[in-house]
């Protein structure tokens, strides 16, 4: 018997003879069953491991990639069995501290966010030696306020979206992942809406001084006063809208977000109308109103926020119950396009919810898929609607950028699976394919895939991935990271679009990115 002190390395011993056959194995099997142009392993079989398996080679692979969470790389273990085609041998990178501190902090979002800010700094910084009066904060205020809305303006995001999507696959791969962040445009609306913040408290600070002079002087108008009055009004609910959308805030009381940004904001446009009316009573040189840059621009952006009221309508919808959790709404629509996403509501008022919609073949309908994760969603599932209020346009969303990639992996759990097939039905084997990359592996995490009510996604899934990667929650809880690091690795995929709630997200594109590869995944800022 060994003695304790020796069973690590005869582990070890062990652990490396099996990855030597393995690799052996792998590489012979590869060459002898690949068809793809690309060279690669063969595709996972759907037979799936039971947590209780413990003999199993990647639950092995994962215990063992953990137990070397300390080295640079780590060897993952593959199976030779007859029942688990190999994969590869491959080494998975564990990443250190650093690395993973600026995957955390610095994704495209914070970045845009930052710059925006960054950029209004440098102009507030060059604008303060030039002028000593309110206009020009006024003017960035509008000009700010303009560009938080249009950048979130559905029709701008569609031709943006498409053009962009059309870039070729000669570009250099570190480019058009640069390009594909574009669906980070977030942060440009979060960045230009603090910075709006900042120069409208310099206005107001600088309004103050001078209105405080006048005070003292004793020749202080009541237009003075309402115009000052109108100003604290619009800083209040600009500051409440900030306050309610950081992250914590928002994700905990979402309605009251949602409530606050729609009717705060509302309040702010209409007292800043009146605030402009005000102003040019205030002085007799003040200029008139039609001079205004800062009027026009209030204009532009108020127009863009009526724009979604006029074109939203009510439609009928046909239930279809999949499981408890999940139900399918199908409801009228002609041509849908692929890969967007449209919002929905029963009280179009309070609350919008956004979900991808998945075009019929005959394009006379479309679908969303609903998991009941919330009040709203587990109400919808309970209590199907006959008609729900959609607004147009259908938005184009972030898998619309999968064609910019050449090998992809798409990752989905549950319902979830829905804005996939909406993708899939663009690639080659569809008839109405465009170009396209050229390995499609799916990955989807849910209880019992295989159940008669999922038909029409596994027919979809397996008309571009003969053997995709279907894991059954039910058999037990699964590391859906570890296994997006997996598949990622053993295909050597350029990207990897994730579909699932924001836990999932943010896991699998920080988890694969810290393996070498790009993650893609929803924004959850709205």
């Amino acid at each position: 018997m060994a003695s304790a002190s020796t069973q690590p390395q005869m582990g070890f011993f062990i652990a490396s003879v099996r990855h030597f056959f393995s690799l052996g194995f792998t590489r012979h099997s590869a060459s002898r069953h690949s068809s793809s142009p690309h060279r690669g392993p063969r595709p996972y079989s759907t037979r799936l491991y039971h947590p209780q398996d413990r003999d199993s080679p990647r639950l092995e692979a994962r215990k063992e990639t953990k137990s070397m969470a300390t080295s640079t790389t780590s060897s993952i273990l593959v199976s030779t069995s007859p029942e688990e085609r190999p994969l590869s041998s491959m080494q998975v990178e564990t990443p250190n501290s650093l690395r993973r501190f600026c995957i955390h902090w610095f994704t495209a979002y914070r970045i845009l966010i930052g710059l925006v800010i960054v950029i209004n700094l440098l102009i507030l910084g060059l604008l303060l030696g030039l002028y000593s009066n309110t206009g020009a904060a006024l003017l960035a205020t509008a000009a700010n306020l303009l560009a938080s809305i249009i950048v979130r303006q559905e029709d701008l995001i569609n031709v943006s979206f498409r053009l962009v999507a059309r870039i070729p696959f000669s570009l250099p791969l570190r480019l058009r992942v640069i390009i594909a962040d574009l669906h980070h445009y977030g942060g440009v609306h979060i960045g230009c809406a603090i910075s709006s913040l900042i120069w409208y408290t310099i206005f107001v600070a600088v309004n103050t001084t001078q209105y405080a002079r006048d005070y003292k002087k004793g020749t202080m108008t009541s237009w003075q006063w309402a115009d000052i009055c109108t100003c604290y009004i619009v800083l209040l609910s600009i500051i409440a809208i900030c306050i309610t959308a950081l992250p914590r805030l928002r994700s905990t009381f979402h309605n009251t977000f949602e409530r606050t940004h729609r009717f705060a904001g509302w309040f702010a446009l209409l007292v800043l109308w009146l605030n402009t009316g005000i102003q040019t009573h205030t002085s007799p040189s003040a200029p008139p109103l039609y001079a205004s840059p800062a009027l026009w621009l209030l204009a532009a952006t108020t127009f863009l926020i009526i724009l979604p009221w006029l074109r939203i309508r009510q439609v009928p919808i046909t239930a279809t119950h999949l499981s408890t959790r999940e139900i399918k709404l199908t409801f009228p629509h002609k041509n849908m396009p692929h890969t967007c996403t449209s919002r929905f509501s029963l009280s179009p008022l309070t609350e919008w919810h956004a979900f991808a919609t998945i075009p019929s073949p005959d394009g006379d309908t479309a679908s969303i898929v609903i998991s009941a994760a919330g009040d709203w969603t587990r109400s919808i599932v309970a209590n199907p609607p006959t008609k729900l209020w959609i607004r147009a346009p259908p938005t184009a969303n972030f898998l619309t950028f999968a064609p910019l990639f050449t090998r992809i992996l798409l990752v989905a759990t549950g319902a979830g699976i829905g804005p996939i097939l909406s993708l899939l039905s663009t690639l080659p084997q569809s008839p109405n394919s465009p170009s396209s990359p050229q390995l499609v592996k799916i990955l989807w995490l849910t209880p019992n895939p295989h159940a008669p009510h999922w038909s029409f996604a596994l027919n979809a899934i397996r008309a571009i991935d003969a053997a995709p990667l279907l894991l059954d929650s039910k058999q037990g809880r699964r590391d859906i990271v570890f296994e997006a690091q997996y598949a990622a690795q053993a295909w050597d995929v350029e990207a990897v679009f994730v579909v699932g709630n924001k836990g999932v997200t943010d896991g699998v594109v920080r988890g694969v990115m810290g393996v070498g590869r790009k993650g893609f995944g929803a924004v959850f800022d709205s």
